[in-house]
């Protein structure tokens, strides 16, 4: 048996204001082909599958075409877990239907943790493998603050709280196995202690809260399959734990291949997992360094054959005139224009002017809670002490649109 594993598609997502949705077709095409290509019996996708929990139309379509496509390949099932950006509502509601379809949607955390045990079966009905589909796990699905609670007990609450549930999980999923030689297979959209988190994404809790130890996932499961970290890798160098990885680099800064993993099963015995390599549909370029160094690569780049878009990163040098407009002038001569170009604080340097403005589409959300807090007069330590409130109240802001599907 063969089972694909793949995360965080993010589909409706944008670069600098400009649309995505050519290259997450042109993925979830080879996707499909990939499905028949690599003979997958059970496709896993573990979270995000959307940008946010109102996605545009456009991404919409793109799913549920992709999902009827399936019916025609040779993958028996595919079971499909909410992310952290994703809405509950908008991906339970039609679970039904796509049931029908053999697609096991999990948009959020059911009744009891023992609803998220879910049974493949192959064609004739026997069963192929048992999945403990947990999606994202928000804190007031695991624990419920108390007054007067410690920053640390909380922390800790939480942590126990995603771990009896995970346990929970595969104690019913072993009472569904019984004595049959199929593997148990486990999901989940959470940050493992140790993982190595890649660029263009958002923290899942406060601080380290929600930070999950690796042995959270026994012996029982026979293989993980992780959303949320958009690098590939291993965890703990287990070889049955695995972030996949988003197919799409998601920013400039998100470097290395992008891959989906297939794993291999004998019965319940995990025999290989291998990486397949995703096409690259549109190149993400970065110059970076000093304005000489930038201008001496814009000045010695060779576009490349297919779609591409770029930006650059200046931390210094010296300038005159419009940066904007320098530096697109010598793009343009070699076919293209710049997405953004960010230009670095350097303390004690202004490539520019003593007055330069900041545009606010440079900076983080949590950038620009900073600026507004030192143009209020507070000092460094008043402003560490109000981030971890300020994280919080992000956190509940974009939780907001889920507050009421459980």
């Amino acid at each position: 048996m063969r089972i694909l594993h793949t995360s965080d598609w993010h589909l409706g997502a944008r670069l600098c204001d400009r649309e995505r949705i050519d290259e997450q077709k042109e993925f979830l095409m080879w996707l499909r082909e990939t499905l028949d290509k690599e003979s997958i019996d059970i496709l896993l996708v573990s979270g995000d599958i959307f940008d946010s929990t109102n996605p545009p139309n456009s991404a919409e379509m793109l799913y549920y075409d992709f999902l009827c496509s399936i019916r025609e390949s040779c993958c028996h099932a595919t079971v499909i877990i909410g992310g952290n950006h994703d809405s509950i509502t908008k991906l339970n509601s039609p679970k039904e239907l796509l049931r029908h379809l053999s697609v096991y949607v999990n948009g959020g955390t059911g009744n009891t943790p023992e609803d998220d045990v879910i049974t493949i079966r192959d064609s004739s009905g026997k069963p192929m493998a048992i999945v403990c589909a947990v999606p994202f796990l928000r804190e007031r699905d695991v624990h419920i603050p108390k007054a007067g609670e410690f920053w640390q007990e909380r922390e800790t609450a939480v942590i126990d709280g995603i771990m009896t549930y995970y346990r929970r999980t595969l104690h019913r999923a072993l009472e569904v196995k019984d004595q049959s030689n199929i593997p148990i297979l486990a999901m989940g959209h959470l940050f493992i202690t140790g993982s190595l988190s890649g660029a263009g994404q958002r923290d899942l809790y406060v601080g380290n809260l929600g930070s999950i130890p690796a042995d959270i996932f026994s012996d029982g499961f026979d293989y993980t399959a992780l959303g949320h970290i958009h690098k590939p890798q291993k965890v703990a160098s287990r070889q049955d734990l695995r972030y996949c990885g988003s197919p799409l680099h998601m920013d400039f800064g998100e470097k290395g291949d992008k891959q989906v993993l297939i794993s291999e099963f004998n019965g319940s015995e995990l025999l290989n997992v291998i990486s397949v390599q995703v096409p690259e549909f549109r190149k993400l370029i970065r110059f970076k360094g000093d304005f000489e160094e930038v201008i001496n690569q814009l000045d010695e780049f060779d576009p490349p054959d297919g779609p591409f878009w770029a930006d650059a990163e200046i931390s210094g040098g010296k300038a005159i005139g419009d940066i904007n407009k320098l530096m697109n002038e010598r793009a343009l001569g070699k076919g293209f224009e710049f997405l953004r170009i960010k230009v670095l604080t350097v303390e004690g340097e202004n490539i520019l002017s003593p007055e330069r403005s900041i545009e606010i589409k440079d900076l983080t959300v949590e950038e620009v809670f900073i600026k507004r807090c030192e143009k209020s007069g507070l000092t460094e330590d008043d402003i560490s002490d109000l981030l971890p409130l300020y994280n919080e109240l992000m956190i509940k802001v974009e939780e907001g649109d889920n507050c009421d599907e459980n």
